[in-house]
């Protein structure tokens, strides 16, 4: 089976795809793509995925394009029912799991982006109604960890890699997480059981700092 994954290491959502593929020793043709030379809006890419998103796993010619069905396409296809990591035997447990999927996308990962793009890209002036739905989402996501050791239940589940790479964001922007004490124990918790985190998650910090400095030099 050829799985093709396009991707750019600055995203969340690709990270949270490559360490899934880590812990299950799958082999991806990786295929980079790269902002700056505008693969992602380029004609041949567009045909792959209209959306022009990253991640996008294309497999035996079919391309997945939202990381949240990748990641359960991928669990689903390969992971152990034992692994807990997409309980396929458990509607409800699955439910929960595909909640907090949807939970980051819609919600949490859109937060982000929403405050934090201006700021970043054009170092305009934060708004405040952003940042106060910023900080609702972050206090959603530290509520559901309060009864729980990761974000659906006791289990490491693909959720908290697709969560802790978007958290992962907040970290590097130096987003304040001291007021959510159970997040900032559940993202130290995931730092050191997902094999290849903190590694994988340094070279993203790097090459957003030499982005940064490439904006600025362009301006």
């Amino acid at each position: 089976m050829v799985m093709d994954l396009y991707y750019n290491i600055l995203s969340p959502p690709s990270r949270a795809t490559l360490l899934l593929g880590e812990a299950l020793q799958l082999k991806f043709n990786l295929i980079s793509l790269d902002v700056h030379r505008k693969d992602y809006v380029n004609a041949e890419f567009k045909k792959i995925n209209p959306q022009h998103t990253v991640p996008t796993l294309v497999v035996d010619g079919v391309a997945i394009c939202e990381p949240g069905a990748i990641l359960i396409y991928l669990a689903e296809r390969f992971a152990a029912a034992s692994s807990g990591l997409y309980p396929i035997a458990d509607p409800l447990r699955r439910a929960i799991v595909n909640q907090r999927l949807l939970f980051e996308c819609g919600t949490l990962y859109k937060c982000i982006f929403v405050y934090y793009t201006p700021v970043v890209l054009e170092r305009a002036c934060p708004v405040e109604a952003d940042r106060q739905k910023l900080e609702e989402a972050v206090g959603v996501l530290d509520g559901f960890l309060r009864d729980s050791a990761f974000v659906a239940g006791d289990v490491l589940t693909i959720a908290d890699y697709s969560l802790v790479c978007t958290v992962s964001m907040l970290v590097v922007l130096k987003f304040d997480l001291v007021p959510y004490e159970q997040l900032r124990r559940w993202y130290e918790r995931c730092k050191g059981v997902i094999s290849g985190y903190n590694e994988l998650t340094q070279r993203a910090i790097s090459m957003f700092q030499t982005w940064m400095e490439e904006e600025s030099t362009n301006r």
